[in-house]
């Protein structure tokens, strides 16, 4: 396989895109995520490089130039299409865009030496390798690895509102804009869109066959596909869907830090308005609280826990962290804040049974509980989400009733195996299949 099949994920993208995606790797590896990596951030770098150089490439041989048709105009008639028959006319768009780069490569001649008695080829590419110092086995490990790297994020999410496409920023927030690449091993689906577990359910997620794609290899987790698993570990785990868990989704956070630092005058209203994301629900009657943070381009997770009356505790914080990367302290005081805010509004109104015992409810402002916890590390800069998702899972698997002190001791950086986190993406990814089709066959 040459190094232009190998980058064709690359060229797919126009220069905005491109250039996005840069923006976007650049802030990751700023953010602190590549001094944290177990390779110090060089795989992430090398990741850079080589969107900068196909940036680079395209303005030095003008390949935008030699596109049939201009890029805007190509993408508002493959966006009027259902999403996931994009793929055809994209594998169209490489050809192209590959026949092209090759005629161009073609006018280049050879560069050939004699030495001594033979003849030595050296065959320097556009990069300025020279390919004889190397062995061709070398030469497409080395593309194979760099074209890995460029799979290491799915970044936009597009969907469509009224005939026109809509790019939805899956990690941060619904009306935020992000960018996507194609995925090659696209299974076609008849069914573009589902919702889990149903359509009539309340807390339904809904998933566009488009949204798999941050379940591509080296790929950050979307906030769509969090949310599905999320909600599927509550459908599947026999302790998960009972009055002891409760599960924000991965918007709530951000919310939640709005109503936190909004003016004084203003922070009543705004509780009143965030209450709606737990209406019904008494959050002191629960044994734990799942909050997925994202912030910085990573994904970390805390558990609110109520501890049994007798145990006479007040609330207690965990913060489970698969870099280090997020301060606890901060999020600790932003929680601390939810919790005394809703035991402020609860105390003005008679007081339902709860878990607690009455000393510690009197006093719960200053009987909270903070714990960063040591955890696994993950050891690239790509798979947060899947550790956070995790933690949920074999919280829930371990965690039976209400937290004791002996349960702190299943906690440490053996706690599990790394590649078991890593190897929830390919779960994931079977679980939506055997959806999408299930969704095809009863449509």
């Amino acid at each position: 396989m040459d190094g232009e099949e190998l980058k064709e994920g690359l060229s797919s993208l126009s220069d905005t895109e491109l250039t996005g995606k840069i923006a976007r790797l650049k802030k990751s590896l700023s953010s602190n995520i590549g001094v944290r990596l177990p390779d110090g951030g060089e795989k992430l770098r090398a990741n850079i490089k080589l969107h900068e150089d196909e940036l680079e490439w395209r303005k030095r041989v003008g390949s935008d130039q030699a596109e049939s048709k201009p890029a805007n105009a190509f993408q508002e008639e493959l966006y009027a299409l259902n999403p996931c028959d994009r793929k055809s006319i994209l594998n169209n768009q490489f050809s192209q865009r590959k026949r092209h780069k090759r005629e161009l490569l073609s006018q280049e001649a050879p560069y050939k030496s004699s030495v001594d008695k033979g003849e030595q080829v050296l065959n320097v590419d556009l990069k300025g390798w020279d390919s004889s110092t190397r062995s061709k086995e070398n030469i497409a490990s080395c593309f194979l690895d760099k074209f890995k790297a460029s799979q290491a994020q799915s970044s936009y999410t597009r969907r469509h509102a009224n005939g026109q496409a809509v790019v939805l920023v899956d990690e941060e927030d619904p009306d935020a804009i992000k960018e996507t690449e194609p995925v090659d091993q696209v299974i076609e689906r008849k069914a573009t869109t589902i919702y889990y577990p149903s359509r009539v359910d309340p807390e339904s997620v809904e998933i566009c066959c488009l949204d798999m794609e941050s379940l591509a290899p080296e790929a950050y987790l979307s906030s769509t596909i969090m949310n599905f698993y999320i909600r599927y570990l509550q459908k599947t785990k026999p302790h998960a869907d009972v009055d002891e868990y409760h599960f924000f989704n991965t918007y709530f956070y951000q919310k939640l830090k709005e109503a936190v630092l909004s003016k004084q005058n203003e922070k009543e209203a705004s509780f009143v308005r965030l209450r709606r994301w737990w209406k019904g629900v008494n959050i002191f009657e629960k044994a734990y609280i799942f909050l997925p943070i994202h912030e910085d381009l990573h994904w970390s997770l805390v558990v609110i826990c109520i501890p049994d009356k007798e145990d006479q505790l007040g609330p207690i914080l965990l913060h489970l962290d698969s870099l280090g990367l997020h301060c606890s302290k901060s999020l600790f005081a932003t929680i601390r804040k939810f919790l005394v805010e809703e035991w402020k509004f609860l105390r003005q109104g008679e007081v339902p049974a709860l878990p607690i015992s009455d000393k510690i409810w009197e006093n719960l402002p200053r009987r909270i509980d903070e714990n960063i916890i040591q955890v696994p590390q993950q050891r690239n800069e790509y798979d947060c989400g899947l550790f956070v998702l995790f933690f949920m899972e074999r919280f829930i698997d371990e965690v039976h009733r209400r937290l004791k002190k002996k349960d702190f001791t299943m906690f440490g950086r053996r706690w599990f195996k790394p590649e078991e986190a890593s190897c929830l993406r390919m779960k994931i990814h079977r679980i939506l299949e055997e959806e999408f089709k299930n969704a095809s066959e009863n449509d």
